[in-house]
């Protein structure tokens, strides 16, 4: 069991952007690697957060060694589940620390983004093909309450915290270097990222996929319509990488059909490869983290395989 041990360290000497507070260092006997927390990290485009950065145990800040990024959505979620919103926790510090220990992955920190209660309106993609088909805009204003955040809380990631985390760390910064995971819903923008930053962003892993459940009460041609968008802005397969896994539960069939449909999209965008998609189904029987958790080294060794 991990338990949280916080020390709060102020950077002497060390300038930090006037949005951020001191960082935190995370510790506990059981974290591999080391845990810095930035709190309540202000944005001009979305509600502020705290973001979680994972360093391994050999990070070297001199220069020496470069890093890639691995950015993961939900990132209360990665390391203790006392603060996690499931009380369960990826295991991500381990599965990244064996992996890395094995020398299969390129040397990597992870940026874990916490969700904030604006959660299902930040990582719910409003497409062009929702945008200009009034029924289904409106039918996703009624069940969110409000307009969807994903675009401003994409420009969050890329215009704020990204060229905050390469400044701070000793980072790679290319695109062919920047990474990104996400699951359920985390999964979704994470594919949206990749559609609308593709010279940011290398490859993607999105965990239990879960299509838009606005849709469920509509004809699967709407539901479609809106995967086909992804179809048009899918990019360049020889620069790009995409994982999904999907559970097979009987209670999932609806989003297990989407799922094969997204699939024949990128086999047709020339996705298809070994080395550039990886398609799976699991029977999670919709327990999520704890099976997530099981099967995380997959797609972690397919974005980040040597």
């Amino acid at each position: 069991m991990k338990f949280l041990k916080i020390h709060i360290v102020f950077l002497l000497g060390c300038f930090l952007p006037l949005f951020l507070n001191a960082q935190i260092q995370i510790q506990d006997a059981n974290l591999k690697g080391y845990l810095w927390r930035y709190e309540k990290v202000q944005s001009k485009y979305v509600g502020s957060r705290n973001v979680d950065v994972w360093l391994p145990e050999n990070y070297q800040s001199d220069g020496s060694v470069k890093y890639a990024v691995l950015y993961v959505h939900d990132g209360q979620n990665l390391f203790f589940p006392g603060v996690s919103f499931s009380g369960q926790e990826w295991g991500l510090d381990e599965a990244m620390d064996s992996l890395l220990k094995l020398g299969q992955i390129r040397n990597t920190i992870v940026v874990g983004i916490w969700n904030t209660p604006a959660r299902l309106l930040e990582y719910t993609p409003e497409n062009k093909i929702i945008s200009r088909d009034s029924l289904q805009a409106n039918k996703m204003k009624w069940e969110l309450t409000s307009s969807a955040l994903s675009d401003a809380y994409l420009q969050f990631i890329f215009e704020e915290l990204k060229p905050l985390i390469d400044s701070q760390f000793v980072t790679k910064t290319d695109m062919r270097n920047t990474f990104m995971m996400g699951g359920n819903m985390g999964a979704l923008i994470s594919l949206s990222a990749l559609c609308k930053y593709p010279d940011q962003v290398k490859g993607i892993a999105c965990i239990g996929m879960q299509w838009p459940v606005s849709f469920m009460e509509k004809r699967e041609l709407d539901i479609q319509h809106y995967i086909d968008y992804y179809r048009h802005y899918l990019p360049n397969p020889a620069l790009h990488k995409i994982y999904f896994d999907v559970d097979a539960s009987m209670r999932n069939a609806w989003n297990m059909r989407q799922q094969a449909y997204m699939d024949e999209h990128c086999y047709a965008n020339a996705y298809g490869s070994a080395k550039n998609f990886m398609s799976l189904i699991f029977d999670d029987n919709l327990k999520q983290e704890s099976e997530w958790r099981k099967r995380l080294a997959i797609p972690i060794l397919f974005l980040l395989k040597k």
